[in-house]
């Protein structure tokens, strides 16, 4: 039987028959235009989606006079399919922003946007005002902003930074112009449009930071192929670092290293210089640094021109050595003669690292000398770090394939093969590979993890967990340093032969392999001998590899066993439960909003992403609502967790009515996507309807913050009821969030603390630092609280952690932010 050709890419793809895949615009431009060239119109270009996906048309206009900012993104997306929606988040005159967001999966191009038409028309005549403010729209900076007459009702000048990511889009844009009102709101509380991420900055008087060229590139080419020329991309640097280019050229007869390093540095500004570290004939090595900071993207070094003119004709002289540059293996070097003068071969390894750059480089070639020193005491280029060791055999870090993989196929698609990625693995380190087959009746499931380990070299060996017929798993595993890619299997052949014929015996079992469910199991007749229908499940974690796998089929004996008491093969760890249910798959995603009335307008809660859980696990939705009156926090989750009540729902007042209000709701359930509440009315509609606040006789400051202290509080006169001012602090973590509120505000006679001692709220652990709760003053008499402004030192302990807490929730799945996660 010939074998079923599985090819990959950047690791291991097994190709199963698949559903047809969309294709969509693609595109993306920011650019400042004229308003007198509106409307607009653009071409783009085309890229298939994955499976499922849908395509995206994004489309920002920002106007500003004579001037108008477009912001345009096409492509594959995750999100839901949404109507053409046309939103006017700040109206002219003046300052004004329209935005067009669609995502379709009908049919192909569906994003087919190709104008301004629908979002822009021409603005109606303006009263002018008395305000005069200097208008600017710029990628750059607004040093030669025009001063215009603002529109009458515009008396405040607007002076932001705009920040603009996501869909492919990396820009900041320096706005100026004329505004209704003072507040830092250009944006009008937008901070989403489409995929793309936005955040403001007021009152500064340049750009915030540099934009900087940014990309990197290590390759070995053909000296025929210099002079070389590129593009790069582009990042924003932290404030006050600078733009740097590094170049390196290391030429070895034939062929020639390139290494470029284009971003951001903290280290001062440097003139562009070219340094000559070896000279040739025979190997040579040129450098090229420069640091700036003088305007975006000056690091703009796109050629090795001024690095490489052609070597001049050589004398040859006596001696002949191998000529090598690789990034593998030296085992085929050519052997040349080498230039007169130059009597020693050289032979050496160079480790090149910086950022995104981790490169080991084999070296041999003419020398005039016999140091091991072809760098000549170079230890730095720029940001590149270079080191270098001799007369090794091999490269002191070995290269090995690498790739995971997990698959169900048919048997009849035996043997299966594959092609690998590789991986430049740590000094010392070695290969591994470890392949696992699951024969169930006509289906086989392939687990395989391909990569670097610490683990002592292993012989290649094949080991049968479970022999068939029925359910049988055999697994191949190897450890090697002996060469690069020396973990080379590529095929399933060394586990699997196909098996005897079986003789029916009397005993009808339910036949699965699946990472789903096994709803729709076959039943068949096992093999004589075989008694017995398992039924289980198996998880597989370690190596890359996270998957659940749910198992039924033939047994002979009636024992949860399937594995034969084996717990790790090679990097993979295996564990195994009978008679349960499939770990369910749930919604996942965190939600934080900080606004008013949210206790009494539900807003949106749906999960951009799903899970599958663990054993024991099942799916979890919770929302904890603190209320003080001016300010309202919702905070959700949605997950997996481990309960012993896996079926289990409640609402909980932890604290108020009257006064400040704390509130829960919490769902464990065990279906597929149970935790599926779109709303968070969930929540909402089980409070009691609020009665209309009679005033009391008591004063108190009312304030909620997130991240930081309460400093500057409302004073609110206090629903009649209330007997204490409340001022404290809760942490909550779990749930993929981590943060800290600091909470003020009128507090019910019936407990010290807002949330009645609760620690657990869902997968929620809390921590309540309640600071004071003052009922020594009546009628309106201001409250006397110890340290104002000040904190527990527990919750200032969690405060100089905040940075770290922050990029935690940010790397999670969030479905609304109170900050952007890109600086």
């Amino acid at each position: 039987m010939s074998p079923a050709v599985l090819p990959a890419l950047l690791g291991l793809t097994l190709v199963l028959p698949r559903a047809q895949a969309l294709t969509c615009q693609s595109g993306r431009a920011v650019a400042v235009r004229n308003a007198t060239e509106l409307p607009l119109e653009w071409t783009v270009g085309e890229m298939i989606c994955n499976e499922g996906w849908g395509c995206q048309d994004t489309v920002m206009l920002l106007e500003n006079g004579l001037q108008v900012l477009l912001v345009l993104t096409k492509g594959c997306t995750q999100e839901k399919d949404q109507e053409a929606h046309i939103t006017q988040h700040r109206e002219g005159p003046g300052l004004s922003i329209v935005s067009y967001t669609r995502v379709c999966r009908h049919m192909d191009l569906c994003n087919d946007l190709s104008s301004t038409v629908s979002l822009w028309s021409l603005p109606a005549p303006v009263v002018p005002g008395f305000m005069r403010c200097p208008v600017c729209l710029s990628t750059e900076g607004c040093e030669s902003a025009t001063e215009v007459t603002c529109p009458i009702s515009h008396s405040h000048c607007y002076n932001g930074i705009l920040k603009l990511r996501g869909g492919g889009i990396s820009s900041t844009l320096r706005v100026q112009g004329c505004m209704s009102q003072a507040a830092c709101n250009l944006l009008n509380k937008t901070r989403k449009i489409g995929p793309l991420s936005l955040s403001e900055k007021c009152g500064v008087k340049g750009m915030e930071a540099l934009t900087c060229q940014s990309g990197t590139l290590a390759k070995v080419m053909n000296v025929t192929e210099l002079p070389q020329e590129w593009t790069a991309g582009q990042k924003d640097c932290k404030e006050g670092w600078g733009c740097q280019d590094t170049l390196m050229l290391l030429e070895n007869g034939p062929q020639v290293l390139l290494v470029l390093m284009k971003g951001c540095t903290q280290k001062k500004d440097q003139e562009a210089r070219i340094i000559q570290h070896r000279a040739g004939p025979g190997l040579s090595v040129v450098s090229y640094t420069y640091v700036c900071r003088h305007e975006h993207l000056c690091n703009d070094l796109s050629t090795t021109l001024p690095l490489w003119t052609l070597q001049p004709p050589e004398v040859p002289g006596s001696v002949r050595c191998p000529v090598c540059l690789s990034k593998e293996g030296c085992e085929s070097a050519t052997e040349v003669t080498c230039p007169v003068g130059h009597s020693h071969c050289y032979n050496g390894i160079l480790e090149l690292t910086g950022e995104d750059i981790s490169s080991t480089l084999r070296v041999q070639g003419c020398m005039s000398q016999a140091a091991c020193n072809l760098l000549n005491e170079t230890r730095e280029i720029g940001s590149l770090s270079v080191s270098e060791k001799c007369g090794a055999k091999g490269a002191q870090a070995l290269t090995c394939q690498s790739g995971t993989g997990v698959a169900v196929s048919n048997a009849v698609d035996m043997p299966l093969e594959w092609t690998i990625g590789e991986k430049i693995c740590n000094k010392g380190w070695g290969c591994q590979e470890t392949v696992m087959l699951i024969e169930n009746g006509p289906q086989v499931f392939l687990v395989l993890t391909k990569g670097c380990t610490q683990e002592k070299d292993q012989k290649a060996r094949v080991t049968k967990h479970r022999a068939g017929p029925g359910l049988s798993i055999v697994s191949y595993t190897r450890v090697c340093r002996h060469e690069d890619f020396c973990n080379d299997l590529s095929t399933t052949r060394p586990l699997w032969s196909p098996p005897p014929p079986s003789v029916p015996g009397s005993v009808r079992c339910p036949v699965c392999l699946s990472t789903e469910g096994c709803e729709s199991a076959t039943e068949v007749t096992c093999p004589a001998g075989h008694s017995h229908c398992y039924n289980g499940i198996l998880q597989f974690r370690g190596g890359g590899i996270g998957s659940t796998l749910r198992v039924q089929g033939c047994m002979s004996q009636a024992a949860c066993n399937l594995l034969n008491e084996t717990r790790e093969i090679g990097p993979l760890s295996v564990s195994e439960k009978c008679g349960v249910k499939a770990s369910p798959t749930c919604e996942k995603g965190v939600v934080m909003q900080l606004k008013k009335n949210l206790a009494k307008e539900p807003m949106e809660w749906n999960a951009v992403s799903s899970v599958t859980c663990d054993l024991e696990e099942v799916c979890q939705e919770t929302l904890l609502l603190i209320d003080v009156g001016s300010t309202s926090l919702i905070v959700g989750s949605k997950g997996c967790i481990k309960t012993e009540t896996p079926n289990y729902q409640t609402v909980s007042i932890h604290s108020g009515p009257p006064g400040m209000l704390m509130a829960s709701y919490t769902r464990f359930c065990s279906s597929n996507r149970c935790n599926s509440a779109s709303s968070t009315s969930v929540l909402l509609n089980s409070l009691p309807p609020p009665a209309a606040p009679v005033p009391g006789g008591l004063q108190c400051p009312t304030c909620l913050k997130f991240g930081e202290v309460c400093k500057f509080s409302e004073n609110v006169m206090c629903p009649k009821g209330t007997t204490g001012c409340y001022k404290g602090y809760i942490n909550i973590k779990g749930g993929g969030l981590s943060s800290a509120f600091s909470i003020q505000g009128c507090m019910a006679p019936s407990s010290n603390s807002l949330l009645n001692h609760t620690d657990m709220i869902g997968p929620f652990h809390t921590v309540e630092f309640p600071q004071a709760v003052n009922k020594d003053h009546q009628n309106g008499a201001a409250p006397k609280y110890p340290q104002s402004g000040a904190a527990p030192a527990p919750y200032l302990a969690w405060v100089v952690g905040l940075g770290l807490s922050l990029a935690l929730w940010c790397g999670m799945t969030t479905l609304f932010t109170l900050f952007p996660c890109d600086s």
